[in-house]
């Protein structure tokens, strides 16, 4: 990365990253006398094999383009949330411990080929899942991607195993959720103004009436998906962007923030049916 980049992360609120929030991920621990794992070693082939893909720099700043460092470094409350770089270089090696904690929070060691840390970069028409940086690999046969599976795949069988993710009630998603959607609060936009279209539409205006059909509620439950992490309110970026800063909220949304704190009771309303806690059709 060079100075003139990093001082631009900089300049753009890299101080203000916060680390992510745990996930939970079993995993075992070390028969007595052995060494835990991450040993020193473990973190520097790390270091050598997955924060270089992190710092690679890929021509540019927009979607696709930019270097993993420049996105997942400042944006707060996600799982993906990397310490800011100590130098133009990289991470220290206490930076990078830390931060081989939150990659952790992305890979599966028994089935290293669901690892979220392949799935994401890769192209959507290889198997890849969408996201918002946009996608490196164009199939898995990209050098990069076949690097960070065979570092998987070396660690313990039992090293990183996701939870069960609680499901998430198509219901409760129809008969309250989408309420919210509908009803602005005082002196703010609809969702819909923004959220209409596109891989972001989890919120169309009705295509008829005051309702919506149940394509159009099928199809913004799948695209809600993309911004929800079932089980895990708090690292949901449909519960983060509307939620104040000051109040435990993303840094950044370009709509208008409806939440103040987490104890607003529509946002624990939410909170409750992301964590697979509420459904059926009763909003009380």
């Amino acid at each position: 990365m060079t100075g003139r980049r990093l001082g631009i992360l900089t300049r753009a609120g890299l101080g203000l990253a916060l680390g992510a929030g745990a996930v939970a991920v079993m995993t075992v621990q070390a028969p007595a006398g052995a060494q835990s794992f991450p040993t020193s070693t473990d973190v520097e082939t790390y270091r050598d094999t997955v924060e270089s893909v992190f710092m690679e720099d890929r021509g540019g700043t927009t979607s696709g383009m930019a270097s993993c460092v420049m996105c997942h470094t400042w944006q707060t409350s996600i799982r993906f949330s990397l310490e800011t770089p100590e130098t133009e270089a990289g991470w220290t090696a206490e930076q990078s411990r830390s931060n081989l904690d939150v990659v952790g929070q992305l890979i599966n060691t028994q089935d290293p080929e669901s690892s979220r840390l392949l799935l994401k970069p890769l192209s959507t028409q290889s198997g890849g899942l969408p996201h918002t940086g946009g996608n490196f690999w164009e199939s898995t046969d990209d050098p990069e991607y076949g690097r960070l599976l065979q570092w998987i795949q070396r660690l313990p069988d039992d090293q990183f195993i996701p939870a069960p993710e609680p499901e998430i009630d198509f219901a409760f998603f129809r008969a309250c959720v989408q309420e919210v959607f509908a009803n602005p609060r005082d002196g703010q936009l609809p969702c819909s103004r923004c959220h209409s279209g596109g891989l972001n539409g989890f919120a169309p205006a009705p295509g008829r009436g005051d309702r919506w059909s149940d394509e159009e509620a099928q199809r913004a439950f799948q695209l809600i998906s993309r911004v929800i992490t079932p089980g895990n309110a708090e690292q949901s970026r449909f519960l983060l962007k509307p939620l104040h800063p000051d109040g435990g909220g993303a840094y950044t949304h370009n709509g208008p923030r409806r939440w103040e704190n987490r104890s607003d009771p529509e946002w624990e309303m939410l909170a409750g049916w992301v964590r697979g806690q509420r459904s059926g059709s009763s909003c009380s």
